[in-house]
């Protein structure tokens, strides 16, 4: 099956809702992460508990959100959504070992929030890298798409 079906799918099981494919949108959620992804480089050091809620909530979900826009789809707010966006996104931007460690970084956080788990820096800084290199993927895919804006 490809992305197309994958995505479809997605929708039929109410993951996703399909939306107006907009690479505006795209844009403006990409450039909103790479603020965040410049304040989170800024305070891992001193806080990385907050460095990595923010990396998550603030970069990779919106970055995740933009590949989906893109291509016409949003997530639901059913429980789970997270993770859904994680798995569409896999499905438009292969990318599998990048995604898998953005999986990680929700998964992380998570450890954070509810385990009260604190994260090793050198697992932000990572998360970060990751990230970066996740925004400009997606960048990528939003340049080859000037017709949506």
């Amino acid at each position: 099956m490809g992305s197309a079906e994958e995505l479809k799918t997605m929708a039929d099981r109410q993951e996703l809702e399909p939306i107006e494919p907009s690479a505006a949108k795209a844009s403006s959620l990409l450039a909103d992460a790479r603020r965040s992804l410049v304040t989170c480089r800024s305070i891992a050091g001193k806080d990385p508990k907050s460095a990595l809620l923010l990396v998550w909530d603030g970069v990779a979900f919106p970055t995740l959100t933009a590949a989906l826009a893109l291509a016409g789809y949003r997530v639901t707010n059913r429980m789970g959504h997270h993770r859904v966006a994680v798995e569409a996104a896999r499905h438009l931007l292969g990318a599998d070992a990048l995604l898998s460690r953005i999986g990680s970084i929700r998964r992380m956080r998570d450890r954070g929030m509810y385990e009260n788990e604190p994260p090793d820096l050198d697992e932000v800084t990572q998360a970060l890298d990751d990230c970066e290199s996740l925004i400009e993927l997606v960048a990528k895919a939003v340049g080859r798409a000037p017709h949506l804006i």
